[in-house]
């Protein structure tokens, strides 16, 4: 849907918005004059405002027309080849989502039975598989696991991942969250939503109750069911399996592009996302209203509460983001979800995350001795050549070279994960991982060699033999003592 359409339908159904039911006919007649299309794309959305709670809704609960009876038959107790079907445990876009038990591996599954609107023909079920096979390919912490889809006679079936825990909206039924809870959530989420969007995957429909907080504290984000595929480079996209003009989701989560019916992309998840950073932020929709089309209007046209008078404790920078996701343009949302991201981790270090908290927390004490380490070990190579030119000869130079091994190895390193931890966040756990016993040998290189150093000179010169021995011990104490508990207190929470 181009702008200049989107305007026009929009400038319509506000105008009939204001009409009373019985005018309401004629208006669109005039208005819409010999544009059949234009008139029912407008009538589409004002019949949605008969329904009780619309906006609340899922497309399968508000538009119960949608979805034939084939789902309503329950299937508990029965087998599915090597599943047998335990207890229903929710209703989503698409049909009803069971617990189950996979007697092949001995696990619990979840399985989402299908509606036969979706899967009655031949074109239907190909776009499942498609998506399906595409949605298999996530790999990741944040989001929960496909594992296959079955065909069994006419049903079809989504067998996935059995998380474990609450959902985003049981955690808001207490209200707004504090800040840091926020922030860690939304980071966890926008991390699952790089790992699909890199794949080509958009959601369409996120909302709290696809968020799953487990009893670990991981986020994962459940039922990629509604989710479109964008072609990649190098894989083919078939316009046969493209629908366009169908809405399906949750309209109080859904973007302006989502309700009128255009093409969404993965613009359409931020603007989503945004909806629910703003809920835990505030406890609050940003977009009330006293009836479910004046929410719809209100998403459509309206300005986005200010975030910092609504809570004044959420810093400027995280209002900020908020804000850009839910910008009515698509265009003027984030380019892409990892400039999201790395946003939302910037609020990490951010002096104003949290204005009850100084600046110097962990995370800082953590960066400083990163930092005064690895310049440290700098500083120190000027000593080490002068035992290495007073003692002179081969001796000089085994002395002197493993040190300058050491330092070149713990210190770069040390300066590396300082520039990671400042601005690539969700990379730095994985560095640690990969760098630590580097650092660590280095670390203990260096310590020895100073020692001999320190041992060798003490009868040449007392006081450049003290002060390597004193960085030596200093050395051995910062990373043996000092270091681990400054990375427990800043990382290993995160």
């Amino acid at each position: 849907m181009n702008p200049d359409r989107w305007r026009q339908l929009k400038s319509i159904f506000m105008a009939a918005l204001d009409k009373e039911p019985v005018e309401r006919a004629a208006f669109l007649d005039a208005a819409c004059g010999a544009d059949s299309d234009l008139k029912r794309e407008v009538e589409e959305l004002l019949s949605g405002g008969d329904r009780d709670s619309f906006l609340d809704k899922s497309a399968r609960e508000a538009f119960p027309g949608l979805f034939e009876d084939g789902t309503a038959e329950t299937m508990i107790g029965s087998r599915l080849g090597p599943y047998t079907v335990r207890e229903e445990i929710g209703r989503g876009g698409m049909g009803v989502v069971y617990l189950a038990h996979d007697m092949r591996l001995d696990r619990p599954v979840a399985i989402k039975m299908l509606a036969p609107q979706f899967t009655r023909d031949a074109q239907q079920r190909e776009r499942l598989r498609r998506e399906a096979r595409a949605a298999a390919r996530l790999s990741h912490p944040d989001i929960a696991t496909v594992y296959s889809l079955e065909e069994f006679d006419d049903s079809v079936c989504i067998v996935t991942e059995y998380v474990r825990g609450l959902t985003l909206r049981q955690i808001l039924s207490k209200g707004k969250l504090p800040f840091d809870q926020v922030l860690d959530l939304g980071i966890q989420t926008a991390r699952g939503m790089v790992a699909a969007h890199e794949e080509g995957i958009v959601h369409r429909d996120l909302k709290p109750e696809n968020i799953i907080l487990t009893e670990s504290g991981v986020v994962k984000i459940l039922d990629f069911g509604l989710a479109r595929i964008d072609s990649k480079e190098g894989m083919a996209a078939d316009p046969r399996l493209t629908q366009s003009g169908m809405f399906l989701g949750t309209p109080a989560y859904a973007s302006p592009e989502q309700l009128l019916g255009a093409r969404t992309d993965r613009n359409s998840d931020i603007f989503s996302f945004g909806v629910m950073l703003f809920e835990m932020a505030s406890g609050a929709h940003p977009f009330q209203g006293s009836d479910p089309m004046s929410m719809i209007a209100h998403i459509l046209d309206a300005q986005v509460p200010d975030l910092t008078k609504t809570n004044p404790s959420i810093p400027a920078g995280f209002a900020r983001i908020v804000q850009r996701c839910l910008n009515k343009k698509a265009s003027e949302r984030f380019a892409g979800t990892r400039d999201l991201l790395l946003d939302l981790e910037k609020l990490l270090t951010a002096p104003d995350k949290n204005p009850a908290q100084p600046s110097t927390g962990p995370l800082w004490w953590w960066q400083f001795h990163q930092a005064c380490a690895g310049f440290g070990y700098y500083a120190m190579l000027y000593p080490l050549w002068w035992v290495k030119e007073k003692l002179g000869g081969i001796e000089g130079s085994l002395l002197f070279f493993p040190a300058l091994i050491a330092v070149g190895i713990a210190a770069n390193l040390r300066l590396h994960l300082w520039f990671t931890s400042q601005h690539y966040v969700s990379e730095l756990p994985a560095q640690r991982r990969k760098v630590a016993y580097w650092i660590r040998g280095a670390d203990c290189l260096f310590v020895f060699m100073l020692a001999v150093c320190a041992i060798r000179l003490h009868a040449l010169h007392a006081v450049i033999a003290t002060l390597l021995m004193a960085v030596a011990i200093g050395a051995l104490v910062a990373f043996l003592l000092i270091e681990p508990v400054t990375a427990r207190a800043a990382l290993d929470k995160q």
